[in-house]
């Protein structure tokens, strides 16, 4: 696609489909917007459009921000297509490249450029910029605010249940981090349909989540952990608030309260672990006086979950289950198909992030 100034980009779209083999069929659900606020997510982003575009026509508008002077917006404009159908046009496909202050002409940019009374559905590829409010603005128009805060660092989770809690339910934030965690989430639950071991609930004094660290920096947890920890800490009850953390290096703990008032722990674990993308859990292990002990963990092989159940009057041997991988893409179209508020996790971020906040890096 040959770069176009942002006037003719609707022009340039208008000829291409004319020009097309189905230039009576322009079907549009919504406009997606990703949001790269560095040229190293581009890749990811690109990967992903495809795919989505094929099951959920749209308008797509890529923003790449750049360093650099003079502050400067370029576009270009294409059609994305269906090469299983003969190269079928069946989405328009704008990319826009954004140089250094020009950030801040993006949001008015978009309002132009949006499908005309659809939503809006916005996914920041990538980390949270320090100091940058570019995400805020745009999630302000958004009905749809897509992230992945396994990118993300654990300060994050404070910032996303703030403007979530500023929001007042304008628009729904979805997370592919969260729809990872739904296979834990469901086989943790698992332990508690027998009857038995659910009268250990109550008496549940040690969570242990195993991870493997991420790639730039040793934190006291990844952001999937603490999201796993927040969403248990929801579900059985236990207050994050004013959490006392112990340890150090690969080994952190936080003493918080459970149900009437009794201490639990939860405690990190950080182990190197092949196979495994950076920040994901390792094992999941539930403990309680008397040597009650539930544990959801990855076999030999990472894509390969095993769950065992040791307490009085619970009969649970050792099963293991295959797991898929997790792919962006599909991930991404997944969380398109019925884009909706889910109050569980929107408490269960807000309980991380009560969690994680004193061993949080600080933003300067």
């Amino acid at each position: 696609m040959n770069t176009i100034p942002l006037a003719e980009v609707e022009r340039s779209l208008a000829a291409q489909w004319a020009a097309s083999s189905r230039p009576d069929v322009h079907a549009c659900l919504f406009t997606l917007v990703a949001v790269c606020a560095t040229p190293d997510e581009l890749a990811r982003a690109r990967g992903a459009l495809p795919t989505v575009v094929i099951t959920h026509p749209c308008r797509t508008v890529t923003i790449t921000c750049y360093p650099g002077d003079p502050p400067e917006i370029t576009a270009r404009a294409g059609l994305h297509v269906d090469t299983r159908r003969a190269n079928d046009p069946v989405g328009d496909d704008i990319d826009l490249d954004v140089r250094g202050d020009a950030r801040r002409w993006v949001p008015s940019t978009l309002a132009r450029l949006r499908a005309e009374g659809l939503p809006v559905y916005v996914w920041w590829v990538g980390d949270l910029p320090d100091d940058d409010r570019l995400f805020d603005r745009l999630v302000e128009e958004a009905d749809v605010a897509v992230v992945h805060t396994a990118d993300m660092d654990l300060r994050d989770l404070d910032a996303l249940a703030r403007l979530l809690a500023l929001s007042n339910g304008a628009y729904v934030l979805a997370d592919l981090t969260w729809m990872r965690l739904r296979t834990w989430q469901e086989f943790t639950a698992r332990f508690f349909d027998d009857p038995a071991a659910r009268a250990h609930l109550a008496s549940l004094r040690e969570l242990t989540i195993r991870l493997c660290p991420r790639e730039r920096e040793l934190e006291a947890a990844s952001t999937q952990a603490a999201l796993f920890a927040g969403w248990l800490c929801e579900a059985l009850g236990w207050d994050t608030r004013n959490p006392r953390w112990s340890g150090e290096g690969s080994d952190r703990a936080a003493v918080i309260q459970g149900p009437g008032g009794a201490d639990v722990t939860v405690r990190f674990v950080t182990v190197d672990r092949d196979g495994v993308y950076p920040g994901a859990i390792e094992a999941v292990t539930l403990t309680a006086p008397g040597g009650a002990r539930f544990e959801l963990s990855r076999g030999d092989d990472p894509y390969v979950l095993c769950w065992s159940a040791e307490a009085d009057g619970v009969h649970s041997p050792s099963q293991c289950v295959r797991i898929g991988a997790p792919e962006e893409p599909k991930m991404l179209c997944r969380t398109l198909d019925r884009p909706r508020r889910d109050p569980l996790f929107e408490r269960s971020l807000a309980a991380a992030a009560r969690l994680v906040a004193p061993v949080a890096a600080r933003r300067t």
